[in-house]
């Protein structure tokens, strides 16, 4: 599964910015430098970038640039490990996920404690993103996820992407630095694959808000 690409000039028909925007956002460290991504083309070469992340950025740039300041953007883009904390309360409080979601996950790491700490509610995003995704058995879903816990710190890259895969039935896991993979077992099934950086938004968002 390739990343969608959008052109530049797509880019800026479709949102209606300027050139001179979008690079004052780069410089200002509100879009990343590694998603202007540089490509042959027939014409010589051309700026691409990952179609839906940078829509989703330049919609919250948007959205917020009139009521904060792009300095203040740019550090609650620029997520910093270890920064946010939640209390339980307020993730039921707020629907950010459901009780039984909450409660079936904290069995699961056998740890019931009222602040949820960065590494904790990315595990639990990623629990309930399985248990959505409706393709895991309990079992897999809860080693998937202990795992993540563990390995959290190891995980505070943005571009890395987590890939599951199924072999003969058995269900497998690994984490990329960015995409395209270099090697792929092609006698397994990709079941599923998501972004650290789309997890980490969604704490990004959260907070926004507290």
């Amino acid at each position: 599964m390739s990343e969608e690409l959008i052109s530049k000039k797509e880019l800026l028909e479709k949102l209606q910015i300027s050139y001179g925007q979008l690079y004052r956002w780069k410089r200002k460290k509100l879009i990343p430098e590694e998603w202007f991504i540089k490509k042959s083309v027939s014409t010589g070469q051309e700026t691409f970038f990952p179609k839906d992340e940078i829509i989703a950025r330049i919609n919250k740039i948007l959205e917020l640039k009139d009521d904060i300041s792009l300095d203040d953007l740019a550090n609650q883009f620029s997520y910093k490990v270890g920064n946010v904390t939640l209390k339980r309360s307020y993730l039921l409080k707020n629907n950010i996920v459901s009780a039984s979601i909450l409660e079936r996950f904290e069995s699961v790491i056998k740890n019931k404690n009222e602040l949820y700490e960065e590494s904790k509610l990315f595990a639990l995003f990623v629990y309930e993103r399985l248990i959505n995704l409706g393709f895991f058995n309990l079992e897999e879903i809860n080693e998937i996820t202990t795992s993540l816990l563990k390995n959290y710190s190891k995980l505070s890259n943005e571009n890395m992407i987590i890939i599951i895969r199924r072999k003969l039935g058995i269900c497998y896991y690994y984490v990329i630095s960015s995409e395209p993979e270099i090697l792929i077992d092609e006698s397994s099934i990709e079941i599923a694959r998501f972004k650290i950086r789309d997890i980490l938004e969604k704490i990004r968002e959260l907070q926004l808000v507290i």
